[in-house]
């Protein structure tokens, strides 16, 4: 029996009781009219239990989200740069924008629109509110003799359908702070939820910090998106489910090391779905130019971590996500190959794993090198969430004419490179856990010398397939930053923020 620990066992009370006054409500919810908007305004907060009609937040305003706040099917939310926007941590206030709706959300560098916690500074706390869960009519692969799955977490909406291209508003220079709730097991709002989410959104300069589940998670859907950041997440940075086939380009993840899941915490955690079944759509995210920040400074701290961080790429459950150009630092294992499914998307090369470099990863495993870099799971997977990290399955068949996972990840094409530490990357600052920097030094083996004429020792690729159309920006550089010097380089700049535990909002 597994023991919950005690920022769990809180979450789930608090769950509890929460979902205990919501059905003492609906009585009253049935027989009372519903008013077109329902706000209540004190002084300068605004408290927000519906919108019905179209609606615009002000900046001279705060908002306050009082219980599961839906902005319905028709009606269009607008929040103005530099808007506040708290969830209610009694009632774990959530936004839920359902398909139909759409959420302009379009801040700017110097005026990012925050939704954050409404308890004061120093007393904030993972979990504190829901969650934004933006929901549109995209292909998943779940929708079960025409009947739409259910937004997870207790909200009513469902999501899904067959208009890729479904437009679900935009969210540009947007901070999410301290939401997230994992309720139970397969029952959890994150950060930022994206359900069914078509191409024609626009997502971009997005930073979750301390969601209580994932920061990011995708349930099927098209949808694309640049310049994302997941800070000091509880579970998994970016989570893809049942069908999702969007591109991510330009990405960080920060860990603390204290801080992880029972489930088992991962930068990447992916699924076709909970069965491994054939489904389509099938799960096909593409991450490119993703600078991964694990728990692990060096391999000689693995006792100063949470016992649950796994590793930082778990794809599983037949799977196809490719991830490219990358950098992944500091995990206990570096990747999963989950299930003899997934296996046969790597021989199929449907899941790719290319041009990145591993550094940092702990010692120990079967695997030769003597560092867990990439153990392959299998044929059947590994036993719920948690997937032991100990020992590497038989080389497999499955894996063609790979061989096996160790031949796969290193083969000369897939141009992948390993180093002993995390130090031997040398970027500037990536540790810090109030104060980051990601950008790579001059002497980084990311960057190009001017000086010597010497190349990156991992260039990157944008021929393959999977990177080479035009939602890609094809850069000279792997991971999220050049390291070039210039001040446009780091577009983490201005509009972020890594201490929001201290911040007046």
């Amino acid at each position: 029996m597994q023991v919950l620990n005690p920022f769990r066992q809180r979450t789930l009370l608090a769950a509890a009781l929460f979902s205990l006054s919501l059905a003492a409500c609906k009585k009253d919810d049935a027989t009372t009219a519903t008013p077109d908007t329902t706000t209540t305004t004190t002084g300068q907060t605004v408290e927000v239990t519906e919108v019905k009609t179209s609606t615009t937040w002000t900046a001279s305003n705060k908002y306050l989200l009082k219980g599961y706040v839906y902005v319905r099917s028709g009606a269009t939310l607008t929040i103005e740069p530099g808007t506040v926007i708290k969830g209610d941590k009694d009632s774990k206030g959530s936004l839920i924008v359902e398909p139909g709706a759409k959420l302009i959300a379009a801040g700017t560098a110097a005026k990012p629109i925050i939704f954050t916690s409404n308890q004061p500074k120093g007393s904030r706390n993972y979990g504190d509110w829901g969650g934004v869960i933006l929901c549109g009519n995209a292909p998943v692969n779940s929708i079960v003799n025409g009947v739409k799955p259910v937004v997870e977490g207790g909200p009513t909406t469902t999501y899904g359908g067959t208009d890729a291209a479904d437009n679900s508003g935009t969210l540009q220079y947007v901070r999410i702070e301290f939401g997230g709730i994992a309720f139970s097991p397969n029952n959890e709002i994150n950060g930022l939820t994206l359900c069914g989410v078509g191409s024609g959104t626009t997502l971009d300069h997005l930073q979750v910090s301390y969601s209580g589940d994932d920061s990011y998670e995708w349930f099927g859907g098209t949808v694309n998106a640049k310049y994302l950041i997941a800070h000091r997440g509880y579970d998994d940075d970016f989570d893809t489910d049942n069908g999702f086939s969007g591109k991510v380009q330009f990405a960080v993840s920060l860990r603390d090391p204290l801080q992880a899941d029972q489930s088992g915490s991962k930068a990447f955690e992916s699924d076709n779905d909970a069965n491994a079944s054939d489904n389509l759509p099938k799960t096909s995210a593409v991450f490119s130019n993703v600078t991964v920040i694990g728990p692990l400074n060096n391999i000689n701290n693995v006792g100063g971590i949470s016992s649950q961080y796994v590793a930082a790429a778990h794809i599983r459950r037949n799977s196809a996500q490719s991830i490219m150009n990358s950098v992944i630092l500091g995990y206990p294992a570096g990747i999963l190959v989950d299930h003899a499914k997934t296996a046969v998307n790597v021989a199929n090369n449907d899941l790719r794993f290319q041009n990145n470099i591993i550094a940092g990863m702990a010692a120990g495993t079967a695997a030769t090198r003597n560092q867990k870099n990439i153990i392959y799971i299998g044929p059947a997977g590994g036993a719920g969430s948690l997937t032991p990290t100990s020992a590497m399955s038989s080389d497999s068949s499955s894996f063609g004419t790979a061989v096996g996972p160790l031949s796969w990840l290193y083969k000369t094409s897939n141009v992948n490179k390993r180093y002993t530490n995390s130090d031997e990357v040398r970027l500037l600052n990536p540790f810090s856990l109030t104060a980051p920097s990601f950008l790579p030094l001059t002497t980084s083996p990311i960057v190009w010398t001017s000086a010597t004429n010497t190349n990156p020792v991992v260039s990157p690729a944008f021929t393959d397939s999977k990177v080479s159309d035009s939602f890609f920006t094809k850069v000279a550089y792997i991971g999220a930053f050049s390291g070039s010097g210039q001040s446009t380089d780091n577009w983490a700049t201005g509009w972020t923020n890594f201490d929001p535990q201290n911040t007046d909002y």
